[in-house]
């Protein structure tokens, strides 16, 4: 978890479903990424990352890391994907106004994770 609490700092669930929503508009945009969310029902998908999102911001709840890595497992991710998506996120944020240092530190949770959702 972070020290910093940047569920409360940017709104909260009022902030954080819309930029959420935002996100997958734009990953459902790409070229590199769509395809992986084809077979998904998205709002399922949102409404779960909103949840997970807001834990790893500070928020209410929590995330597995193993649950992570099983998720993603199926669709043998690739780097390029990998940095695809993340670029999505990091511009979903500064639509959204998220301070740089904030986007920054967000980035660094986010790269933490990337072993379990990456394959090798």
């Amino acid at each position: 978890m972070t020290t910093i609490n940047y569920f409360e700092k940017y709104g909260g669930f009022a902030t954080l479903y819309p930029l959420v929503g935002e996100f997958y508009d734009a990953v459902l945009e790409s070229d590199i990424v769509a395809y992986i969310f084809e077979p998904i029902r998205m709002e399922a998908l949102i409404e779960h990352q909103t949840k997970y999102l807001a834990a790893m911001m500070g928020g209410p709840g929590e995330y597995d890391d193993a649950k992570l890595k099983s998720a993603h497992s199926r669709f043998k991710i690739t780097e390029v994907e990998w940095h695809e998506v993340v670029n999505i996120f990091i511009a979903t944020l500064n639509n959204f106004k998220v301070e740089d240092e904030d986007i920054k530190a967000l980035a660094r949770l986010i790269a933490a994770r990337k072993s379990l959702i990456v394959a090798e």
